[in-house]
């Protein structure tokens, strides 16, 4: 398995190996002791926790036909300005990833904000 990383800080693939079996997993998304990592396909991406700014939920909706179709994606704000954008199959295991990183990691603001745009 090869490692890409979507931040600034590279690490060793042995490293990132032995950290990515011992992290707990929650669909796609696998919390480290060090890093985020996100497994979809045959690609695994990771991001060391030092590098994230913010991260939130972003649902997205659209018809099929007669059906509603859902999508969610973490989305991840790096300190290098990069917005990653990361499908989850399920929104409960999104909400599971925000949640254990606002619990270990305050520095990291979870949530979206609308900016408030002045009407004149």
């Amino acid at each position: 398995m090869k490692f890409v990383c979507l931040g600034r800080v590279q690490e060793e693939q042995e490293i990132l190996k032995q950290e990515y079996k011992s992290a707990e997993r929650l669909g796609e998304v696998r919390l480290g002791k060090i890093h985020l990592f996100y497994r979809y396909f045959i690609k695994t991406r990771y991001i060391s926790y030092g590098e994230l700014r913010q991260a939130y939920l972003r649902e997205e909706s659209g018809e099929s036909g007669e059906f509603l179709l859902k999508e969610f994606y973490l989305m991840l704000k790096a300190a290098d300005g990069g917005l990653h954008k990361l499908r989850m199959e399920r929104e409960v295991n999104a909400r599971a990833v925000l949640a254990g990183l606002e619990e270990t990691h305050k520095e990291i603001k979870i949530g979206f904000e609308r900016s408030e745009r002045k009407h004149r």
